[in-house]
């Protein structure tokens, strides 16, 4: 582990929070109009920050989940068409700057949105994102809570 990687999350962390605090993230609306518009990443906000409650997920001792078994396909069919690195302005769609999820490095920092935008567990279901087609299926949602929780276990 880097010396003082949690205090670079940390930092990661708060600049992200800071970041969805004042970008109009597309995908935060649950409205029809967002969803029909999203292919266009030219539409209103009416709130920002919506997030759901957190899934309370834990990480068994008997998961297999692994960030190349499980993170990254997830990640690269449902997330980085908007989340990614590479991806600026109109192309993120909305998405807030430093939520970049094509690398493990740029989803935990962010770990608690993803859970409370997507992921399903023992306290919720979180189905904010992704915003347009194709979407996770339940079991897929809860894997996904399992997955960062185990991820987060290990720092």
């Amino acid at each position: 582990m880097v010396p003082n990687y949690r205090s670079w999350l940390a930092v990661v962390a708060l600049s992200a929070a800071f970041a969805v605090g004042f970008a109009c993230d597309d995908h935060d609306n649950d409205d029809d109009e967002c969803a029909e518009g999203a292919d266009d990443g030219h539409h209103d906000c009416d709130e920002e920050g919506e997030f759901g409650p957190p899934t309370q997920s834990t990480c068994p001792d008997t998961s297999t989940l692994t960030y190349e078994s499980f993170g990254k396909p997830f990640m690269e069919k449902y997330c980085t068409k908007c989340h990614a690195s590479t991806l600026t302005g109109d192309a993120r769609q909305g998405a807030p700057l430093f939520h970049d999820f094509d690398s493990l490095e740029g989803i935990l920092p962010v770990a608690d949105h993803v859970d409370q935008k997507a992921a399903a567990g023992p306290a919720a279901t979180n189905e904010l994102m992704p915003a347009v087609d194709p979407k996770p299926t339940l079991e897929e949602r809860k894997q996904l809570g399992e997955w960062l929780a185990c991820e987060l276990a290990k720092m």
